[in-house]
């Protein structure tokens, strides 16, 4: 690559330009408060090592792993603010913002240092900063892991692109940054075969020297992968639902399109999507693979080496999110935040075309649009019950999603809006235990509203629900401490699971229903009426049967 002629003021302006725009588009969450329902609880709030600067935590960050992921950077990394200010939401909105525009500014100089013109380089970086994708990683505490991703990858690639030698500072200096994004994010693992692609195809480097110098982070990669999926299996991060070995190349097309898509089309962002996405593959699941190969091909017959390395790299730092080792939760936005450097590199590289000003105005004005995009899809996450209401009515599969959307409203009070999406995700997942305990929380908690029940016992009530979900006999105990208890419709979920167990003939479910009747309990003798096969004969009792009733156990699909 060239060396170009820089001119300090210039250089200057053109950060100055970056990191206003970075504020301009991020500003708007600053003053948000935490997302305590989406993992700002686990990992800040209530997390006690990262309120208190100590050596017991920084040791238990590097010797274990927290949370389901080994990523110990990213909670030292609220040791710059938690201690201080506690888990204050606009602080640690503004700490993760200046440390955006940080790695902004690297991975401006990282296009510069390979050669490009400032104006495509501002654009190229302008890309990558203002996706949309990135608001979860800049708006979102814990998100500060991507944040940091970010920073330190861009600071080893500018310092690798600087060396001169295997062993010069530069390059060490490369290698431990790399180390640092690696502890703050492991996805950042494949930035090494990245940086030897880049080296290979677009800078003329040889096959072998490339590697070589690639070596001490390729070794570090190896073994913290192994690390990542040990852990995952450890902590049952690994979807065992969504096919074997055979079944990841048909995963990772899924993946691919959806990323893509996301990426190239960000009209349709959330912060929680199906799991049951990977099983949903269709012809049209082969565009994202297909269409990074066509662009590949294209690159290579425009002779555009640069692009065509950041392609391939794209597809390099997609590994570890394209589900050959199928994740919990498959698809994500944030996942992009790291592989969209590379198609902003690609970008800033086609954007690159001499003195013609036609593609940096087509750059500019997709620059803007998508600035426009990331403020408004900021305000989605003012707030948890307007983060997860936009969630499910965007994603309405999401199944996790209308289980966060319960949480919220169920801690705003909201009971009846907390049923309702808590009906959706049983509906949408019959066979997860929490999605039944989450319902019957809340229904409890609204019998004991309306029936004026103190102290509350639902969550304890709710937790013997999910230990006796398959076990009849204990379902017929809690339905009779419901009864006496006045939890007249969370009854409903016990019996009615316990009648699935175990059908109950016709005469006895009447004359429950009359029993009921007679001691002032009309809703509790409709859902015993409501599971006879045969309407009863009795006419008082077919009177009661199609009085109104409003059933909390969710309609099937």
């Amino acid at each position: 690559m060239p060396t170009l002629q820089t001119n300090p003021k210039r250089e200057l302006a053109s950060y100055a330009l970056i990191v206003v725009a970075t504020l301009a588009a991020f500003a708007r969450a600053v003053p948000y408060s935490l997302q305590t329902s989406w993992d700002d609880g686990r990992f800040i709030v209530n997390n006690p090592d990262v309120h208190q600067v100590s050596w017991r935590a920084l040791a238990s960050f590097f010797t274990q792993p927290r949370f389901e992921a080994y990523h110990p950077l990213h909670l030292l990394s609220y040791w710059i603010d938690v201690p201080w200010v506690g888990a204050n939401g606009p602080v640690l909105h503004a700490v993760s913002l200046v440390l955006w525009c940080g790695a902004a500014c690297l991975f401006y100089a990282f296009l510069r240092a390979l050669g490009l013109a400032r104006a495509s380089s501002v654009l190229g970086t302008l890309l990558c900063v203002l996706h949309p994708v990135q608001v979860e990683a800049v708006s979102w505490a814990t998100g500060r892991k991507d944040v940091l991703a970010l920073l330190f990858a861009s600071a080893s690639l500018l310092l690798h692109v600087r060396s001169r030698a295997p062993l010069d500072r530069a390059a060490w200096g490369s290698h431990l940054c790399f180390l640092l994004a690696a502890l703050s994010k492991t996805t950042t693992l494949p930035l090494p075969v990245f940086v030897f692609l880049l080296d290979v195809v677009a800078r003329d480097v040889r096959p072998l020297p490339a590697l070589r110098k690639q070596l001490p982070k390729l070794l570090l990669a190896g073994a913290l992968s192994v690390l990542v999926v040990r852990t995952w299996q450890l902590h049952d991060m690994v979807r065992t639902t969504a096919g074997g070995v055979l079944a990841a190349p048909i995963r990772l097309c899924v993946t691919w399109t959806h990323q893509l898509a996301t990426a190239l089309w960000p009209s349709t962002l959330s912060p929680m999507y199906s799991t049951q996405a990977l099983s949903e593959a269709t012809l049209g699941s082969l565009l994202g693979p297909v269409a990074v190969l066509l662009a590949c091909l294209l690159a290579r017959l425009a002779k555009q080496q640069l692009v065509l390395a950041a392609l391939v790299g794209f597809a390099v730092l997609m590994l570890p999110v394209s589900n050959l080792v199928p994740m919990y939760f498959p698809l994500q936005d944030r996942y992009m935040s790291l592989p969209s450097c590379a198609l902003a590199l690609a970008a800033a590289a086609l954007l690159d075309r001499g003195k013609s000003t036609l593609p940096l105005a087509v750059g500019a004005l997709l620059v803007l649009a998508l600035f426009t995009r990331t403020v408004q899809y900021e305000g989605e996450w003012s707030s948890e019950l307007r983060l997860w209401g936009h969630a499910v009515s965007t994603e309405p599969r999401a199944e996790y999603a209308w289980l966060k959307l319960g949480e919220v409203r169920r801690d705003a009070g909201q009971l009846e809006g907390a049923i309702d999406a808590d009906r959706h995700m049983v509906a949408l997942a019959p066979t997860r235990k929490l999605a039944w305990a989450a319902l019957f929380e809340v229904v409890a908690l609204r019998d004991e509203r309306t029936f004026g029940i103190a102290p509350t016992h639902a969550r304890d009530l709710a937790q013997r629900y999910y230990d006796a979900l398959d076990d009849t006999t204990a379902l017929r105990d809690l339905s009779g401490l419901l009864l006496a208890n006045r939890y007249l419709r969370a009854l409903e979920l016990p019996m009615s699971r316990s009648l699935a167990l175990q059908a109950i003939p016709d005469a006895l479910l009447e004359r429950a229903a009359r029993s009921h009747v007679k001691d002032g309990r009309p809703a509790v003798a409709r859902f015993y009426l409501r599971q006879m096969h045969e309407p009863s004969t009795s006419a008082e009792l077919a009177a009661v049967r199609e009085q109104s009733y409003f059933s909390v156990l969710p309609e099937t699909p």
